[in-house]
């Protein structure tokens, strides 16, 4: 076991230091005040120039490029004003900087500074090739001549396997608090009924059972990394949940839940013939359905985003194929986690109740839990498809229904058939088939939603976002939330129901004169997939909010809470630069 995670620490190791030897250009950083010399009380304006190498530019992206006082030193000694960012050149709805730029913002020192004391200002950024290729947030230290007259020091570089180290930290707790997110109860509830038929077992049996479970978690999300690298390569966007763009993929996951669901009513037994001694002993232990169980888990946990996901998949995504796999690979680790270790200590199973009759109806009802869940995402489909395509979906329904009930008769344990390879052959080709004949979909109308149809989804009280809408906004001097959403999305409902449409939300809104943006991402949407990158995530909920006539903003976490909004919303934006919300705030929420 120690040489295991011996390896593994090596190998998380090395994959960073390769990450951090990358070749990355320097950008000249220069910091001047205006007076030169500041004394307590007084105001003055700081001017921090970046030049940028050519071929490389920067995007206006408060959170990875900013100027902020040193955290020892902010409110305490200086305080800065909003920070002003230049005209850029626009492409592709960002405003990008090339060669010399300058970020400015009011600095005032707030008290006395003392003696042998040098206040520090804090520079980032993070440079990205005309190509696309975007390198890992870099910051550096300066400290404040103009205030001490001292000369000043050479600057502190943050380590890029620091940097690197923290985004996969990032990504393995969101793993883990996928755990307690609303869309992953079914299949946890699937995992329960498996760990109390496991718990008659001996430890070895549960040992394993627990590793195949984390082995088929793993193996789901680098298959998804794999795809997501693919798509980056060949040009195209991807994000978290981005499968559920696509109407067969939702499909053929449903018909599978289904079908696994008429399983838990007895319809029929999963027994593929053909399985050796070994495989059929293993089945009986649970084995290869701990193993789907970790795939089944990762498909359904896909359309919901942990705090800390979000974050750590932004960043994940604008850098190498390397870093992708490494922060999938957390997140796996995290997902896993809690069901590792309870087969490492398996007292703790055998602690639930003995398996009994009892289990009969415990298991009903997890069929009738799956059957929810394909009743989810048919509601989930309806936006992705015209109603020729919903009703071609139930007859899939009924099919595979019909195929596993005539599987379940032919396979049976009273069944006299003598070629079972057959009969399973046979319904699994029927089933393949039909799927083909059943989910051919016409998308085009679902892929390219005119603005006229995504306006008349818009819920009341909610304009249609566009880049256009957001700028007239403020420039009129408005305050804006910006809110990108899913109809797949379970968490993106739960903060619905709880804030933008209750009663509190709608008058709280209303009455601060803040205007509301809404950005469907239910089907692909390229535009919709650039400003989520923009905002430093990966999938949807994204909700941005920028104070009146401010073209700076702040990023809220993906589970929102009144006392997160009402912060927001209620924060001086001239204390302090607008920054992305501290993803650590979740544990702080009540």
């Amino acid at each position: 076991m120690n040489k295991i995670r011996l390896a593994v620490l090596l190998l998380i190791l090395s994959a960073g230091f390769s990450l951090s030897a990358q070749d990355i250009p320097p950008v000249k950083v220069d910091v001047q005040t205006a007076p030169e010399v500041l004394r307590p009380g007084e105001k003055g304006l700081i001017e921090v120039t970046f030049t940028f190498p050519e071929g490389f530019h920067q995007t206006k992206t408060p959170d990875f490029f900013y100027i902020l006082p040193a955290e020892g030193d902010a409110g305490r000694f200086i305080s800065l004003g909003e920070i002003h960012y230049p005209e850029g050149v626009e492409e592709d709805g960002f405003v990008n900087y090339y060669g010399k730029t300058v970020l400015s913002a009011e600095i005032t020192i707030t008290e006395e500074i003392p003696p042998g004391y040098q206040p520090e200002i804090r520079a980032g950024w993070q440079i990205c090739s005309d190509e696309g290729t975007c390198f890992f947030p870099e910051e550096q230290s300066f400290p404040l001549a103009a205030v001490t007259q001292s000369k000043a020091a050479p600057p502190n570089t943050e380590s890029g396997i620091l940097t690197l180290l923290k985004f996969i930290f990032f990504a393995f707790i969101g793993g883990l608090l996928l755990n307690v997110m609303p869309c992953v109860l079914p299949i946890l509830s699937m995992r329960a009924l498996n760990l109390i038929n496991q718990s008659k077992n001996d430890n070895r049996s549960i040992f394993i059972s627990a590793m195949l479970y984390g082995l088929g978690v793993l193996f789901s999300l680098l298959v998804l990394a794999v795809i997501v690298i693919a798509l980056k390569f060949t040009g195209q966007l991807a994000g978290w949940g981005f499968q559920f763009q696509n109407p067969v993929f939702v499909s053929v996951l449903m018909v599978t839940i289904f079908i696994f669901s008429l399983s838990l009513f007895d319809v029929f037994l999963i027994n593929p013939p053909g399985m050796n001694a070994m495989v059929r002993a293993a089945s009986k232990k649970g084995y290869i359905g701990s193993f789907f169980n970790g795939i089944f888990a990762v498909l359904l946990a896909t359309p919901c985003t942990a705090p800390f996901l979000g974050s750590a998949l932004g960043f994940a995504f604008s850098q190498s194929a390397t870093f992708i796999l490494l922060s999938f690979a957390a997140i796996g680790a995290g997902f896993a986690l809690p069901f590792i270790l309870l087969g490492l200590w398996p007292a703790a199973i055998k602690a639930l109740p003995k398996p009994g009759k009892w289990m009969d109806t415990f298991k009903e009802l997890m069929g009738f839990l799956l059957l929810g869940t394909v009743v989810y995402l048919f509601s989930t489909l309806r936006y992705e498809v015209d109603s020729e395509g919903l009703l071609k979906v139930l007859l899939y329904l009924l099919t595979a229904a019909f195929i596993a009930w005539i599987y379940g008769k032919l396979s049976g344990p009273a069944s006299k058939i003598r070629f079972p390879k057959a009969v399973f052959a046979g319904a699994l080709l029927l089933l393949i088939l039909s799927g083909f004949y059943f989910l051919d979909f016409h998308t085009g109308n679902s892929e390219s939603t005119s603005e006229q149809e995504q306006a008349a989804e818009v819920k009341d009280g909610w304009e249609l976002f566009s880049p256009e809408n957001l700028q007239q906004h403020i420039d009129n001097g408005d305050a804006v939330l910006v809110q990108f959403s899913a109809k797949w999305c379970t968490v993106c409902k739960v903060n619905d129901r709880v804030v933008f449409n209750s009663e509190k939300g709608k008058t709280f809104f209303s009455d601060r004169n803040i205007a509301l943006l809404y950005g469907d991402y239910t089907s692909r949407d390229p535009l919709i997939g650039e400003w989520i990158r923009k905002y430093g995530k990966a999938g949807v909920p994204v909700y941005a909010y920028y104070p009146p006539g401010s073209s700076d903003y702040r990023v809220l976490p993906e589970i929102l809470t009144w006392n997160t909004i009402e912060k927001t919303v209620t924060t001086d934006p001239k204390k302090n630069a607008v920054k992305t919300l501290d993803d650590s705030s979740f544990f702080s929420q009540p």
